[in-house]
């Protein structure tokens, strides 16, 4: 039941997004933008500002969560690379797909269907505090150390999930009122967002090339679906994360490779196709993992 309530609807949506692209071929940065600069953005907003959990001391132990976790996967990462030899290329490759997760266009929707509206502001939690390795450490290690570090935090503030955030926070510590007249196209906006992030994560799986080496594909898929649950695990029992906090920290960042750090590697030109190739196939693994991981949790 649980694949069928939880996992199935996220993958009939991925599959819809698959099929639009191959049939129709529309136009997909349009769409996209139109993700990234208004749904997502309403979608945050609004569930930050509905939100009656209190996460003022969820946040701290999420930001330490974070640091752990992404530092262990660096590392491991390294070790592993060296292990099956890769070269450079290869290795900052091997290193963006198994660090990166897809806590946003994935983790919101599957921590929807898995626990209703009650964890929304959780998932939008671990989604900021994951975005700051996103826009820095992924940047730095798919440029090889080229970009420096103040120039990709500088990244994050041209995010327009960086201000939703900001605004969601004043608003929420003020007091402050938002007219319904405002507040009603918000919350529909925010509410298209989730099988938008869907739809448009099944169209770049369907335009992914899977021509390259397994070797390396294979090493990485591993680390990031069963290797980093495992450590989430740990560490919410070391932080004494308890709860349905620890619940969405686990699932969401044991989700598939992340996007994002595909256009990095085609910018920079660090064997795209071997992050390609990981985000596509631990996409479609993590309908198993993720299963047996959310039933392992009791959900």
């Amino acid at each position: 039941m649980i694949f069928v309530n939880v996992i199935l609807p996220v993958f009939l949506m991925i599959g819809v997004g698959f099929l639009f692209e191959k049939v129709k071929k529309p136009d997909f940065k349009s769409i996209s933008d139109l993700t990234l600069y208004f749904l997502s953005p309403c979608l945050i907003f609004e569930a930050l500002l509905r939100s009656k959990e209190s996460i003022s001391q969820f946040v701290p132990k999420a930001i330490i969560f974070m640091v752990i976790l992404t530092l262990s996967l660096w590392i491991l990462s390294i070790f592993f690379s060296r292990l099956l030899n890769l070269n450079s290329f290869e290795e900052s490759a091997f290193s963006l797909s198994t660090i990166m997760m897809n806590c946003g266009n994935f983790g919101i929707p599957l921590i929807l269907f898995a626990f209703g509206d009650k964890a929304l502001a959780y998932a939008v939690v671990v989604l900021i505090t994951f975005t700051f390795p996103l826009g820095t450490l992924a940047i730095f290690i798919a440029s090889k150390g080229k970009s420096s570090v103040i120039g990709s935090l500088l990244e994050i503030t041209k995010m327009p999930l960086f201000y939703s955030i900001v605004f969601a926070v004043i608003f929420k510590y003020f007091n402050i009122p938002v007219p319904k007249l405002i507040m009603k196209p918000l919350t529909l906006m925010g509410e298209a967002a989730i099988p938008t992030l869907l739809i448009v994560l099944g169209m770049q799986l369907a335009r992914t090339d899977l021509k390259t080496n397994f070797k390396p594909i294979t090493g990485s898929i591993f680390l990031r679906l069963f290797i980093s649950p495992i450590i989430a695990i740990i560490l919410c029992k070391l932080l004494r994360i308890t709860g349905l906090p620890a619940k969405v920290l686990i699932i969401q960042t044991s989700t598939p490779s992340a996007i994002i750090p595909l256009l990095y590697a085609i910018n920079y030109d660090t064997r795209p196709d071997i992050v390609a190739g990981t985000i596509f196939f631990s996409t479609i693994l993590s309908a198993l993992t993720l299963t047996i991981l959310i039933y392992f949790l009791g959900v």
